[in-house]
């Protein structure tokens, strides 16, 4: 799914307390439940969906419900977005699983079960946070006309600076159809932005939609033809295809393209990439890297002219600038290695080329000589 999480609006959110399970409880704990939606003001509202955004655009995932997980969220969250569930009856069934899913000495907070709408589709968005406490400082004047404060304290605040959303997933109803359901997971409690498991299997009965290894290799290819099709200036190509390169080869585990176009590219060549990875199938949001597929493109870049010559070297004799690239006024690249020569060779690619035998009108060639003679004295 292609959507566009800027699009994103909140309509109704009801709020539940999720206890800590701890293994020496004697009694299994309970959801503290709410029996009423929210009252959400225009102002709430849009810090709710600000929050959300932020979240999905940094983290999301896109993930599809797998019938082996047997997780039983998927049937609540068709419920409600085919109408047959209201937002209190389907958030206290997804409160109860999620207690239930989780590990002993899981973080206590609140679920936050939200009604919204995502590029014209109903969707529902599950959010497990932290809640804060603190203190208000309001000025105000005494009855003998003197300037003060007045200070309260609030037990239970939400989305403050300070407060965490551990959890968060989205499924709309462009994504429900006969074969499944797909929808956005993020986890922000884990390292490198993957999601815990009890949380993707136990809880929301999902895997990733896209296999790892096939998405690394399609973000290496789409910035690779993007480079070539693209960027005419030789000394940009070969910087950005570094910069894919280190990009693949660094340790962080997980891809996200939004950053690299960011962080890696020229201002007025970060849409053109965009909208290229974009028509490439590229998720737009982050996911796991596996360079299985690409390992060994990693290690050398290849530079090739139209007269047909071409030069292959280890990234490191680019980077440590051994090898140079020069743009010229006609139009022509020179291309410069500085090093000691140590060798050289004729070159060639492929099997050699098996020969057919070739019918000839010619007499053999004789046989030996004594055998000829043997032959003779027997007739």
């Amino acid at each position: 799914m292609t959507i566009d999480i800027g699009d994103l609006v909140v309509d109704e959110a009801i709020v539940h307390s999720i206890p800590r399970k701890m293994k020496a409880d004697l009694t299994p704990v309970k959801v503290k439940f709410s029996e009423a939606i929210c009252s959400l003001d225009g102002t709430v509202r849009g810090e709710l969906e600000l929050k959300f955004k932020d979240v999905l655009v940094k983290l999301g995932r896109e993930v599809v419900v797998d019938a082996e997980f047997k997780s039983q969220l998927p049937d609540q969250v068709r419920a409600f977005l085919r109408g047959e569930r209201d937002l209190v009856e389907a958030s206290k069934e997804i409160a109860e699983l999620l207690l239930a899913s989780q590990p002993t000495n899981s973080s206590e907070g609140l679920l936050l079960v939200s009604s919204v709408r995502l590029d014209g589709h109903q969707g529902l968005l599950m959010v497990k946070l932290e809640p804060e406490s603190g203190m208000q400082a309001t000025a105000i004047t005494t009855e003998g006309g003197l300037p003060t404060f007045s200070v309260a304290y609030f037990a239970n605040l939400l989305f403050t600076e300070a407060s965490r959303v551990y959890k968060l997933a989205l499924f709309t109803a462009d994504g429900l159809s006969e074969e499944g359901l797909e929808g956005w997971a993020a986890d922000k409690q884990m390292a490198g932005k993957k999601l815990a498991k009890f949380f993707r299997e136990a809880f929301l009965g999902c895997q990733l939609k896209n296999e790892p290894r096939q998405l690394t290799l399609r973000f290496h290819d789409a910035v690779a033809d993007w480079i070539n099709s693209q960027i005419p200036d030789a000394d940009t190509r070969i910087a950005y295809l570094m910069a894919l390169l280190v990009e693949l080869q660094s340790p962080t585990p997980v891809i996200d393209p939004y950053a690299f176009t960011r962080s890696r590219l020229q201002p007025g060549h970060r849409t053109s990439l965009e909208n290229y990875l974009r028509d490439s199938e590229v998720p737009e949001q982050v996911f796991d890297k596996d360079t299985e597929l690409v390992e060994t493109k990693l290690r050398k870049m290849r530079v090739a002219f139209d007269n047909g010559a071409f030069l292959v070297a280890p990234i490191e004799a680019v980077d440590h600038g051994s090898i140079t690239v020069e743009d010229l006024d006609d139009g022509t690249t020179r291309l410069t290695v500085t090093g000691v020569m140590t060798e050289t060779r004729s070159y060639g690619q492929g099997r050699p080329k098996q020969r057919t035998a070739q019918h000839s009108d010619t007499v053999p060639a004789a046989r030996n000589p004594q055998l000829l003679d043997r032959d003779a004295d027997r007739s």
